[in-house]
């Protein structure tokens, strides 16, 4: 295994970007076994009342043209019994769109996952290993290792390799990941400041009034104040404190 990472560490570390780094884990990960692969990163998983967010950084392998609409612009992705359960867990699990299968989802399946259920068994990629990956500043990553339906039969794979393969996979993904992130990348969904409203809200935040902050930036105090009005309300705030709490709890902090 000491060797495999060695490997891995190489290929990202010569990878030529986020799409180019994917292609090598998905290789990687065809070594442990699975058919399929997808990664997503979100700066912010949930909102302050708990809706999850759509990730920033959606990358899949393997995996039919449709998915990738379905998940992130059909609503598909927050009906996910197993993104749900990624964001409630801390280690990675073994999941199945089989009812007769038991895993960590088999109580999910119902409701609006019927949807999700019904997509994976059409494209026979029912059974996989999913890699949670939650991250200082509130930030959120899965890998998720696919099988199709037909490989797992053929090969019924030890799970506890696969798993401790997968996992060790994930880290070293997304430890040269990240750091190729853009800002676009790094602004959660529904709440995207631009610098100045940005620069604005962390100045308040230290408890700076408009017309100190305005000082501070070399700007008119109505300038700062429209800035700041913009940011509460992009931000779904109410009032300057609220705005300052919810940017908090979106990372701007």
């Amino acid at each position: 295994m000491q060797f495999q990472i060695e490997a891995w560490e190489h290929a990202f570390h010569n990878a030529t970007g986020i799409s180019d780094s994917i292609d090598c884990c998905f290789d990687f990960a065809r070594d442990l076994g699975f058919d399929a692969i997808a990664y997503d990163f979100s700066p912010v998983p949930a909102t302050p009342e708990g809706e999850m967010l759509i990730p920033n950084v959606v990358q899949m392998r393997n995996i039919p043209d449709e998915m990738p609409d379905l998940w992130c612009n059909q609503g598909y992705y927050r009906d996910d019994p197993v993104q749900n359960l990624a964001l409630k867990v801390s280690r990675p699990f073994f999941w199945s769109y089989r009812r007769e299968e038991p895993s960590f989802i088999i109580d999910m399946l119902d409701g609006e996952a019927k949807r999700v259920t019904g997509a994976l068994n059409d494209w026979h990629l029912t059974r996989g290993i999913t890699v949670p990956m939650h991250l200082p500043g509130n930030r959120f990553a899965t890998l998720t290792g696919f099988w199709d339906d037909y490989g797992f039969k053929a090969t019924g794979p030890d799970r506890s390799v696969n798993t401790s393969g997968l996992t060790l996979l994930a880290q070293v993904l997304h430890h040269h990941l990240f750091p190729r992130f853009e800002r676009k990348d790094m602004l959660p969904h529904g709440a995207k400041l631009t610098p100045r409203e940005e620069e604005c809200i962390v100045l308040a935040a230290e408890g700076l009034a408009s017309k100190q902050i305005a000082w501070r930036l070399k700007r008119s105090e109505s300038t700062v104040v429209m800035h700041l009005a913009s940011a509460t309300r992009k931000l779904g705030a109410r009032n300057r404190a609220q705005a300052i709490a919810r940017a908090a709890h979106y990372g701007y902090l």
